[in-house]
C-alpha cells in the first residue's frame, strides 16, 4: 500500500470558537468505556454520549455546517499519558462516504496523532476543526501531564 501524504491524512478545515463549549465542561456527563481493558485497542477513556449533550453543545456541532448525516459523535478524554494504540476503525459500518472529523477542546503541543504506515504526525491544535483519516492505521501519542479533550465527529455523505 503507498504511503499517503500529510494532506491525505488529515486536513485543516476551520478555526472554532470554543467558548461555548469550555463554559459548559463542568456540566458534561462522563461514563467511562473500556475501563481495565487489557486489550490494546480498547483504550480506556471516559465519553460524553450524544444523548447526554448539552444544547450549547448541540448547536455548536449544527453551526459547524458539515452536511450529511450524523454518525457517531463522542467527547472523548483520554487522561494524562494515556495513549490510543495503532488500530484502523473497522467497526465503521460499510456506507459510502463516512467522514472523521476531530475538534480538538483540550490538548497539549506534545500529543499528536499519527499514521505510522505514512510517517505522518500532526498535533491537533484546540479551536480548529480537522478532518482526519480513520480507514488507515493512525494512533495517539499522550506523553502530557494532562488530559485530552476531544469532540469526534462521525459524518454520512458530509461535505464541508
Amino acid at each position: 500500500m503507498p504511503r499517503l501524504t500529510p494532506s491525505q491524512c488529515y486536513q485543516v478545515c476551520k478555526p472554532v470558537n470554543l467558548g461555548p463549549v469550555l463554559a459548559i465542561l463542568d456540566r458534561l456527563q462522563f461514563v467511562w468505556v473500556n475501563k481495565g481493558s487489557t486489550d490494546v485497542y480498547k483504550t480506556p477513556s471516559r465519553i460524553v454520549k450524544p444523548d447526554t449533550f448539552p444544547a450549547e453543545l448541540k448547536q455548536l456541532i449544527a453551526d459547524l455546517e458539515l452536511g450529511g448525516r450524523p454518525g457517531r459523535h463522542m467527547i472523548r478524554e483520554l487522561m494524562p499519558r494515556q495513549s490510543i494504540a495503532p488500530h484502523i476503525d473497522t467497526w465503521m459500518p460499510a456506507e459510502a462516504n463516512w467522514r472523521r472529523f476531530q475538534l480538538p477542546i483540550t490538548s497539549h503541543p506534545d500529543i499528536v496523532m499519527r499514521w505510522p504506515d505514512d510517517d505522518v504526525s500532526v498535533h491537533l491544535e484546540p479551536g480548529w476543526l480537522y478532518e482526519v483519516r480513520f480507514d488507515r492505521t493512525h494512533e495517539v501519542i499522550h506523553p502530557a501531564d494532562c488530559a485530552r479533550l476531544h469532540l469526534q465527529i462521525d459524518q454520512i455523505d458530509a461535505t464541508i
